[in-house]
């Protein structure tokens, strides 16, 4: 069901690049790279989270045409392939849970530290995140063109964990 994951991806890119392409065009016109950021973190997870629910789809396909079809091959397949989705929702998750909690602390550490240039640059990044986060309302995957290139790099909610 290859098929089904490709117009997730699609779907999810097209949503994304209207709305996180907008918001980052707008970003780039007024020179404010937390807004481009915005809008290029929307885009990559709409693009994410389509292909997820096209996992997801494509996965309960295999797995009830292999039960109506008695083909455990397919329906192992595509319980497989669930499990995989799942394992990127709860990693997605975790690293969103990370992402939160390294932006916290470093507001409370640049607060203590009496460094505002350091809690301004937290509050962007958590900032960013809320924002990724209503617009998107589901998987989050935040794109911070202030990190170093191996950050820059690493996408959130991937397997690598």
């Amino acid at each position: 069901m290859d098929s089904l994951k490709k117009t997730g991806i699609i779907a999810g890119a097209v949503v994304g690049g209207v709305v996180g392409g907008g918001i980052s065009l707008i970003g780039k016109l007024s020179n404010i790279k937390v807004v481009d950021d915005v809008g290029s973190s929307v885009v990559s997870s709409s693009i994410l989270m389509g292909g997820l629910t096209g996992e997801v789809a494509s996965g309960t396909v295999d797995a009830v045409s292999g039960k109506i079809t008695n083909n455990p091959s397919k329906t192992k397949e595509g319980l497989d392939e669930l499990k995989g989705t799942g394992k990127q929702l709860v990693n997605n998750f975790v690293e969103n849970v990370r992402y939160i909690a390294d932006s916290g602390s470093e507001i409370t550490t640049g607060i203590k530290e009496k460094d505002r240039d350091r809690v301004v640059k937290s509050a962007k990044k958590f900032a960013k995140w809320a924002a990724v986060g209503t617009i998107t309302v589901g998987v989050i995957k935040i794109v911070d063109s202030e990190e170093t290139p191996e950050k820059e790099e690493k996408e959130y909610g991937s397997e690598e964990d």
